[in-house]
């Protein structure tokens, strides 16, 4: 993949808010912590469940074999998108490995509606790099803006690549506490919130600090917050969604595609440019397109849950460990 392209004095513009949108986050864990060496400090398992009894149901064969076998031309045609933010590039971090290979940290929450959009890309842009094995199927919250976006869980999945190394953490369930607040399913380390805390601060997401999902690529390439606007999956099933992403001119095809292709690119910045039949495809040769600093694709103020959680992304939301 050629140098990727750094829109010089350029951010992605926020759009115009919908009423009632919320922005999604997690409570960091203890003070910002200094990361010197981070792949010594981030060895727990992808997948630490925080409570019991959480639902969970196997996403269909059908559905995994529709997002994880996109055609190569299917993002070429799509290749970049105006509705579609860019990725953050970062500079003079340490390098961020797993097991010896670079490493790539997603942080979400499974009722949150912009993290419900993002699996979507995340899912299928890192199917062309490695495996995917026992993803899940959910939902984003009922009550929350684009309720019930259908998506993808990663609390039980595993991942597997010659060229990186994937770790996740779902922080919040789908199950609700009797105080109303949702249960804590996959609590992070506290290097995992100290990446969180520094790389969704305000110095590269001016308008949306702190927002869920959170996708590290090698720290080198951020993302917080949906690339994408939800909204353009709502009421279509699971089935729909998958089966379009054949369809170039589908609207919620373009969104997902091209937040892929951004993925993709800030993946073969980090490993070497492999594969290279992915690595120097137009799609993602086009997409290697980031920004010093990004606004979003417009999303607004969150309206705190009961007791004032927040299961999407807002700056004083740290207050529960």
């Amino acid at each position: 993949m050629a140098t990727p392209k750094l829109l010089v004095g350029a951010s992605n513009q926020s759009r115009r808010s919908r009423p009632g949108q919320r922005r999604h986050s997690f409570p960091t864990v203890g003070p910002l912590l200094v990361v010197l060496t981070v792949g010594a400090l981030l060895v727990s398992p992808a997948a630490s469940s925080g409570t019991t009894g959480e639902p969970w149901q196997a996403a269909p064969t059908s559905i995994v074999q529709e997002i994880t076998n996109v055609p190569e031309s299917a993002f070429d045609a799509v290749s970049l998108q105006s509705t579609v933010s860019a990725p953050v590039l970062l500079h003079g971090q340490p390098q961020l490995e797993f097991d010896g290979k670079p490493g790539i940290f997603y942080m979400a929450s499974e009722p949150c509606p912009y993290c419900a959009a993002e699996r979507w890309a995340f899912v299928i842009a890192l199917a062309r790099f490695g495996s995917w094995s026992h993803l899940g199927i959910t939902q984003s919250a009922s009550d929350d803006v684009d309720p019930s976006t259908q998506t993808f869980t990663f609390s039980r999945a595993t991942y597997s690549s010659p060229y990186v190394a994937l770790r996740t953490r779902e922080y919040f369930g789908t199950q609700k506490l009797p105080n109303g607040d949702y249960s804590v399913l996959q609590r992070p380390t506290p290097a995992e919130s100290s990446l969180y805390k520094s790389y969704t601060s305000s110095r590269y997401f001016p308008a949306n600090p702190s927002g869920l999902p959170f996708v590290d690529f090698g720290n080198r390439v951020v993302v917080s917050s949906s690339s994408y606007d939800p909204y353009v999956l709502h009421g279509l099933s699971r089935e729909q969604i998958a089966a379009d992403l054949n369809v170039p001119t589908s609207p919620a095809t373009q969104d997902i595609i091209a937040t892929a292709n951004y993925l993709s690119a800030a993946a073969c910045l980090i490993d070497g440019d492999r594969p290279t039949a992915v690595c120097q495809s137009p799609g993602v040769l086009g997409s290697a397109h980031f920004v010093e600093r990004s606004y979003g694709y417009g999303v607004g103020a969150c309206v705190p849950a009961k007791n004032g959680q927040s299961i999407c992304g807002e700056t004083n939301s740290f207050t529960k460990g």
